[in-house]
């Protein structure tokens, strides 16, 4: 399966599939740091994230695979809810596309979020959360029981995080739209960009 690949020191993702590059920003608290990027490979069939089979929770506690996900478009990002800063903003930005996507009449789209901060993001902390944002029902929060799973999920979104002093994260501030099958058609990389071009990409 071809993945989106990282480094310890730089995250090489594109901005759109449809455009050459992006820059990329990694947050904790107010920081920003611009890293340099390279296109990511073309997309086939099974370069499908949902090839990875691994169980994660939802608000409810209730174990679901990560492939359940599969038959509608989805927008996916990873977050933490502790964060004060990036985490509201990426969850805002994808607030923002839907609401375009209602306007464009695109409802069959589902709206992810995965906690990479499994130890203090339990099943009730991200029902609470989701209530405190304003979640539609078109929502779906995860987190896990250990930190195998996101780990291996942000490896497929190209996402890098890294806890700090403090129990904050250093991490990606990144955005993707899957198709129905869970390839990867498009990503948002950065604060400084237009989640509605994300729209674009979906077809439904």
């Amino acid at each position: 399966m071809g993945l989106i690949k990282s480094s310890l020191l730089i995250l090489c993702v594109p901005f759109f599939v449809m455009t050459a590059s992006a820059a990329d920003h990694e947050h904790h608290g107010k920081d920003h740091k611009d890293n340099k990027e390279v296109p990511a490979a073309a997309s086939a069939g099974d370069d499908s994230l949902y090839n990875l089979k691994t169980d994660l929770l939802d608000a409810d506690g209730k174990k679901v695979s990560f492939d359940s996900l599969r038959g509608q478009p989805v927008v996916i990002s990873m977050a933490y809810t502790s964060c004060a800063y990036a985490c509201p903003l990426i969850i805002a930005q994808m607030q923002q596309l839907e609401k375009e996507l209602e306007l464009q009449k695109k409802k069959n789209v589902r709206f992810v979020l995965v906690s990479f901060d499994p130890t203090v993001d339990t099943p009730s902390v991200l029902k609470k959360y989701a209530e405190k944002r304003k979640l539609s029902s078109k929502w779906t929060l995860f987190t896990s029981s250990s930190d195998k799973a996101p780990r291996e999920i942000a490896n497929l979104l190209g996402v890098k995080y890294k806890k700090i002093e403090g129990g904050d994260y250093d991490h990606s501030f990144i955005i993707t739209v899957l198709d129905s099958e869970g390839v990867i058609v498009g990503q948002q990389v950065g604060a400084d960009k237009n989640p509605k071009d994300l729209a674009k990409l979906i077809n439904n």
